[in-house]
């Protein structure tokens, strides 16, 4: 009899988390706890923890749950992400910066050192996704604050990655940039001001031209490296579709 999977995924209410939960839950031999404000789904094999990840004191009291003989494997994906107001430095709300870092950056790290401490000496199958952007490594104006809190995700995903190569019970760590995707943050995106955000046209365009990722696919993508990781050499790449 194979083995269970436990996926942790924070922002699982909608997007890439929803469809990543829909689709591990299909399979009876994986249980989802999915991390969000909002419950999205019923299903046995999923258990929903409510959890606003902008309020960094109740991050710190999440207790991830301790694992039987059942479990074969256990992974975290720092999926929720928000891009906050759309605005250059210059005039943008000093109220609206801290929510963006905590949530894309701040609390990402506490899970991800959260899950290290609690399962680094466990010997079963571990890995970590984040899930990163372009934005990490290309500027875009009126994007500052987002842009540098996926830089600082990537960075981290790069030092967990180099500090497990030599544990006894390594933890796979990946940053992956699910490329541009039919999300909630998509129409933020669409709907921002052309006078704030000069670059609209052009995710006006990719939408008008069907060019827009599917989240079901985005998380088809994701599972094969959760069920794969220790196929990949490479941890930071970007998602590729076909068609």
């Amino acid at each position: 009899m194979s083995k269970k999977s436990l996926i942790i995924i924070t922002g699982c209410s909608s997007g890439i988390g929803l469809a990543l939960s829909q689709k591990l839950i299909e399979k009876e031999s994986n249980c989802v706890l999915g991390i969000a404000r909002n419950w999205p789904l019923e299903a046995e094999n999923f258990i929903f923890q409510s959890l606003d990840l902008s309020k960094i004191d109740r991050v710190k009291e999440i207790h991830f749950p301790d694992l039987d003989e059942e479990y074969g494997a256990i992974h975290l994906i720092n999926n929720a992400g928000m891009l906050g107001e759309i605005n250059t430095l210059d005039k943008i709300d000093l109220e609206s910066i801290e929510d963006v870092i905590t949530v894309n950056y701040t609390a990402a790290m506490l899970l991800s050192t959260k899950f290290i401490q609690k399962y680094q000496n466990s010997p079963v199958v571990k890995s970590i996704i984040n899930i990163s952007s372009g934005a990490a490594t290309g500027a875009y104006a009126s994007w500052a604050n987002y842009c540098a809190s996926k830089a600082a995700l990537e960075m981290l995903s790069k030092c967990i990655e180099l500090e497990q190569k030599h544990m006894e019970f390594p933890i796979r760590c990946f940053s992956i940039a699910p490329g541009v995707v039919d999300t909630k943050m998509q129409e933020h995106i669409r709907n921002s001001s052309l006078g704030n955000f000069a670059m609209k046209p052009k995710f006006e365009e990719l939408y008008e031209k069907n060019e827009l990722y599917s989240p079901v696919k985005v998380a088809e993508k994701l599972i094969q490296v959760l069920e794969n990781s220790s196929q990949y050499s490479e941890s930071i790449f970007r998602i590729q579709i076909e068609g």
